[in-house]
């Protein structure tokens, strides 16, 4: 079993830069991503096939629930694709740790079990959430939410709002980051000795939770962005 390391491992360089078993994995998945949708809706029929009919029912599925939090279907199309682009990313490199071998090679490993990366969507997730209510309402009625001068209770709820900003690009990616980065070391520990043709039986019921786990943080993280931008607008509106 390869060393429990909270760190991710280089796994090969690049002109000097190197490249880590959790950089490399979210880059191949963004791109099959990427390709698969664009092989996808490139071509989509009237009558949709079976992979465009699921990812539509994907699709269609999270655009619905996304209305249920903004109550706006205006709203929802200007959040949707950041959050929806989001989830599948997440949930796809959560997959990862389910591939027979995690602990036996280095080069496997979820690239939500690396605190940099979930730190780095926390960050750009946040970012653009906040960018996004600026351009829906314009500068002076957003900022205002921050900073209110009216009364001293105003201006001090706004600071805690601005504080509050941080302690969101920390939760988020500390809540990723901590079940993702567990669940690969119980599978790890759980297997450690198996032959590796057993490796999916004997730890089936844990593959199985984090299976579960996997996907709804993946659509935990997604949804928390939908409702961040709906308060976001919301209460820099009041």
């Amino acid at each position: 079993m390869e060393e429990i390391s909270v760190a991710a491992k280089t796994i090969f360089n690049i002109g000097g830069l190197g490249i880590t078993n959790t950089t490399f994995w979210s880059l191949l998945i963004s791109m099959g991503i990427l390709f698969i949708f664009i092989g996808v809706f490139s071509r989509a029929k009237i009558v949709p096939g079976k992979v465009q009919n699921f990812l539509e029912y994907i699709l269609e599925s999270f655009l619905n629930f996304a209305d249920s939090i903004t109550m706006s279907r205006t709203k929802t199309l200007e959040i949707f694709p950041f959050a929806m682009t989001l989830f599948l990313l997440i949930w796809s490199c959560n997959l990862i740790e389910l591939v027979p071998g995690l602990g036996m090679f280095s080069i496997l490993r979820s690239p939500s079990s690396d605190l940099n990366f979930t730190l780095g969507l926390a960050i750009l997730s946040i970012f653009y959430v906040n960018a996004l209510a600026l351009k829906r309402l314009g500068v002076f009625k957003y900022l205002g939410k921050f900073f209110n001068f009216k009364s001293p209770v105003l201006f001090y709820v706004g600071i805690l709002e601005f504080i509050g900003e941080f302690a969101r690009i920390i939760s988020l990616a500390m809540r990723l980051f901590g079940n993702l980065f567990a669940g690969e070391v119980l599978l790890m520990v759980v297997s450690t000795g198996i032959n590796w043709s057993l490796s999916y039986l004997v730890p089936l019921p844990f593959l199985a939770l984090e299976t579960l786990v996997g996907f709804l943080q993946a659509f935990i993280f997604a949804t928390l962005i939908v409702v961040f931008y709906s308060t976001a607008v919301e209460t820099a509106h009041g």
